[in-house]
């Protein structure tokens, strides 16, 4: 039967086995493009699965999420199946300096493997009672009852102690790995479940509901034990093979964004060369015909002109800054004040359509290692895409906050919103998607190349159509503290 990665428990490697059906359902998670599609499915074998169940539980609380039932543990495993189960008994030997304990590999047709396929008809059926116990009281959650109810006793599927490698895992050390807290009404209806199944507390109101979940975990466990009709499926395998193609599609996609910036920066720097010369002229013939001419619809026509030449130079300044950035001179900055003066430049324009600007949030200074000037272009960027959403009549708030190593900035507007499909491309060059009343132009894509690329920070956005929008740049406040650096909350 298929094993799955070490799981550390008092320092010992522990290997559990789970079902050729699981195996091949959490292949399937590992293929799938989308892994909240394969949350469904994941669900289904996990609620049927005690030893995946157990092992899914205990990862998910060692590395801090507490999935409350089996379709909330499907969901965080099915966006971590490959990098877990990739090289995973290196990792395990390296976590715990010894090899991971291999438990027996259970066979259906082995009189041996009695005992394992009881513990699992056991533990679905226990689940499956204490779900239709909790189904009876308004105030419960039946599904989180279930998840409670499965991995119970977790220690039973570690092994007796003093098996050969270890030595042994005692209930108390794995249930305070599972994080479980089981009081109140779950406790009592698992005991409750423990009693009619056992027939030491026979209540004959609850007789069908018995029977029920007798059947069904007889059902579980004949499925467990069920051999694959395919080929053997190794998940340790193919999840190396998956994050070996994901890293090499990284590795391809940031080679061919290199390429993109370099071909950018290239026709900047000629388009600059070849388009700012006759644009100083047109420019300057537009200025010096201004200063003579005396007819007002001659002068907004020749200021006109002299607005439009500054735009394109302004453009070929904008792919120059994205393309090739300026190395930033870093030096202490006061956030709170350099927020408070970009805010008082903008009041007014905001003000022309009706928008309100303000700081909220936390008081005083908050300092951090950065370049000011860059800082006031991200951040300038940023409230005329919050302007450009609301278009007329609406609030946009800047927020300071701070943790030990960083500060945050959330600028949040009440427009229109904005869709996953902008989301995912917000910080392209040029791109725009109309319906939400986006500006078209660089100010994104440069503010991401200051924050992430110049300063070693993050920007998540936040938002959905009909609610607003949030901007958070986060920024370590000293240049030893640089972030994880990530191109939004869209996967970029």
């Amino acid at each position: 039967m298929p094993l799955l990665p070490p799981l550390l428990v008092e320092s010992v490697a522990w290997r559990l086995a789970v079902s050729e059906h699981s195996a091949a359902v959490l292949a399937g998670a590992m293929l799938a493009d989308d892994p909240a599609a394969a949350a469904g499915p994941l669900a289904e074998a996990l609620a049927v699965d005690p030893p995946l169940a157990v092992w899914a539980a205990c990862r998910a609380r060692q590395e801090g999420a507490e999935p409350r039932d089996a379709h909330g543990l499907a969901t965080w495993l099915a966006g971590r199946a490959v990098e877990r189960f990739a090289d995973a008994d290196d990792v395990a030997a390296d976590a715990s300096g010894v090899p991971p304990v291999d438990l027996p590999q259970q066979d259906a047709h082995n009189v041996q493997d009695t005992d394992r396929l009881s513990r699992v008809e056991q533990a679905v059926a226990r689940a499956e009672l204490v779900a239709a116990l909790a189904a009876e009281d308004p105030d419960a959650s039946a599904d989180e009852a279930y998840l409670a109810a499965l991995v119970h006793e977790p220690a039973v599927w570690f092994g007796p102690a003093g098996a050969p490698g270890a030595a042994g895992v005692s209930p108390m050390t794995v249930s305070q790995q599972l994080g479980q807290d089981v009081q109140g009404d779950h406790a009592r209806r698992i005991a409750e479940a423990v009693g009619l199944l056992s027939g030491q507390t026979p209540d004959e109101s609850k007789r069908d509901l018995i029977a029920e979940s007798r059947q069904r975990g007889a059902a579980a466990a004949a499925r467990w034990a069920e051999p694959s009709a395919g080929p053997a499926i190794s998940l340790n395998k193919l999840a190396a093979r998956l994050a070996r193609l994901r890293a090499l599609e990284t590795q391809w996609h940031a080679a061919l964004e290199q390429e993109k910036l370099e071909a950018m920066a290239e026709f900047a720097a000629g388009a600059g060369h070849e388009i700012n010369n006759p644009l100083a002229v047109i420019a300057g013939r537009a200025q010096l015909m201004l200063q003579e001419e005396a007819d007002p619809e001659r002068r907004r026509a020749l200021a006109l002109i002299s607005a439009q030449a500054k735009r394109v130079y302004e453009m070929i300044a904008d792919m120059m800054l994205f393309a090739r950035p300026p190395a930033p001179v870093f030096e202490p900055v006061d956030l709170a004040a350099l927020v408070d003066r970009l805010i008082e430049r903008w009041q007014p324009q905001m003000a022309e359509q009706a928008v309100g600007l303000r700081r909220v949030g936390r008081e005083g200074p908050l300092t951090v290692e950065a370049d000011p000037t860059q800082l006031n272009v991200a951040l300038g960027a940023v409230l005329r895409n919050a302007l450009e959403a609301i278009g007329h009549d609406g609030q946009v708030d800047v927020e300071l906050d701070e943790t030990d190593l960083a500060a945050i900035i959330r600028v949040r507007d009440n427009g229109p919103g904005i869709s996953a499909s902008a989301r995912r491309h917000l910080f392209d060059p040029y791109y725009s998607e109309r319906q939400a009343g986006r500006g078209l132009g660089l100010g994104l894509s440069k503010c991401w190349r200051i924050v992430v690329t110049n300063h070693g920070g993050t920007i998540d956005v936040a938002g959905r159509p009909g609610q607003e929008t949030v901007f958070s740049i986060t920024l370590p406040k000293r240049r030893d503290g640089g972030l994880p650096r990530r191109r939004g909350d869209t996967g970029k």
